[in-house]
């Protein structure tokens, strides 16, 4: 897996959460590093110049590389 790449099958899962349109927490860090949970539905998942970022039912827009965990499931190449 490159790095700064999402684990396939933690992106399967966030795309089987937002196909099914369920609530999810989402635990990441926020642009000054501080730890945020927030809770919304994914409603879009894309890749932006390179990056990959989620979008949330609230407005949120999160790269993949923010993200911890969700719904407690942790992204595994998280440091």
């Amino acid at each position: 897996m490159a790095e700064g790449r999402t684990n396939s099958s933690f992106k399967n899962y966030l795309e089987e959460q937002m196909d099914l349109k369920r609530p999810c927490t989402i635990k990441f860090r926020d642009v000054q590093g501080a730890v945020t949970q927030i809770k919304g539905r994914i409603v879009k998942m894309e890749e932006v110049s390179g990056r990959e970022i989620i979008e949330t039912d609230a407005g949120f827009v999160i790269g993949m590389d923010q993200v911890i965990a969700i719904n407690d499931r942790p992204q595994t190449n998280y440091c």
